[in-house]
């Protein structure tokens, strides 16, 4: 290998998980032709070997490797045929290896998320195919095609010469870095069953295009929040308690502020998970039912336009929330709560309607200040 075409690993550099089998290195993709055995026929991969580093092929050397039975032979696993990637095609990373993949260097940090993204698609599948292209048009349009070498921690940047013989993978990459794990796994126990990663090809002629739809598709990536994702399990939990949640955001209620009054805290990622599945999520019934009387005195409180910000907000909730649960007596301390809001002076309730933060201050927010106020109705 030419040193000349090792580059560091950075925290922002996309990695190619690659793997070591005795020695050889290995990288992690796939598509079908027969089952990696000591007998596969190696002819298939014609020109793509006789210029690629076998090493630099997808898997490449597991592929030698199980042909001399180095390691034992996973019949999930299918060696690529050699025949270029066409569109309309449904490839299955499992029964292609030997295909020359890279990855952008200038893309996101996969391996950060490879065993998040592992998990995630063992337990659910990949919910839409990855998509490929010519690594050469990717160079073309600026991009820098990469290999992650595993074994020295290192980057492999592709050499002019070679760019034209690689696919390079445009979105799925931290799907396929949580891939690799499996496919590390499925070589060193032949009964391992890898998860299903399928992508399709995309043919580019030109590289502007190639660059504009990448671009395009990284600023449409938005994480979903737990508050979306909720919804989707309400056509499946009829009458839970996720109905009043909703009601409330409906109201303009802030999605925080409806879970503290709904749910006595924060939602978690297994609460959506329980929700999903059509469960309940559990709360703390007292705490909950001591939120629900405040709120009923909070909304008789704050019923005009200038202080719905303060009922619809974050921070009443949550210091109510967290107020209650360090009391001794949490229905004393709620009765407390509800009689001094609702005898408040109305200096205090213009306070709260003019409550405004310090900007680059984090010790004179909007919430530590309210939170202030919030205090002293409650002492007075």
């Amino acid at each position: 290998m030419n040193d000349s075409n090792l580059i560091p690993v950075t925290e922002n550099t996309e990695q190619v998980n690659t793997y070591t089998v005795e020695g050889q290195a290995i990288l992690g993709s796939l598509q079908p032709q027969a089952s990696i055995t000591p007998d596969s026929n190696c002819d298939a991969q014609s020109n793509y070997t006789d210029s690629v580093p076998p090493d630099k092929c997808l898997c490449g050397t597991y592929v030698a490797g199980t042909r001399t039975g180095t390691i034992p032979a996973n019949p999930k696993l299918k060696e690529w045929d050699g025949k270029p990637l066409q569109e309309g095609v449904v490839y299955h990373r499992n029964e292609m290896l030997g295909l020359p993949e890279c990855t952008i260097l200038e893309n996101r940090d996969a391996q950060s998320r490879a065993k998040d993204w592992q998990k995630i698609c063992r337990e659910n599948g990949m919910t839409n195919p990855a998509l490929y292209a010519n690594a050469k048009i990717a160079k073309e349009a600026g991009f820098t095609p990469v290999i992650f070498l595993n074994d020295t921690k290192e980057l492999w940047l592709i050499p002019e010469h070679l760019v034209g013989h690689f696919y390079i993978r445009l979105d799925g990459n931290g799907r396929a870095a949580g891939h690799d794990l499996e496919l590390k796994e499925a070589t060193k126990n032949p009964s391992y069953d890898p998860f299903d990663y399928e992508f399709v090809f995309k043919e580019y002629d030109d590289p502007n295009l190639l660059y504009k739809q990448y671009i395009s598709a990284n600023l449409d990536v938005k994480k979903t929040t737990k508050s979306e994702l909720l919804s989707y399990s309400l056509c499946r939990n009829k009458g839970s308690n996720l109905n009043n949640y909703y009601t409330m955001m409906g109201e303009g209620f802030v999605a925080k502020s409806s879970s503290y009054y709904n749910f006595g805290r924060e939602l978690t990622k297994e609460d959506v998970k329980k929700a999903s599945k059509g469960q309940d999520i559990t709360v703390e019934q007292e705490l909950v039912d001591c939120m629900d009387m405040l709120l009923k005195t909070y909304s008789k409180v704050f019923s005009g336009n200038a202080s719905a910000k303060i009922l619809k907000g974050v921070p009443l909730a949550r210091w109510s929330c967290e107020t209650l649960k360090k009391a001794d007596d949490m229905k004393a301390m709620a009765d407390k709560i509800s009689d001094k809001f609702s005898k408040m002076l109305p200096e205090q309730l213009t306070k709260l309607q003019d409550a405004k933060g310090v900007k680059g201050d984090r010790t004179k927010t909007t919430e530590i200040i309210l939170i202030g106020i919030f205090n002293e109705i409650l002492n007075s």
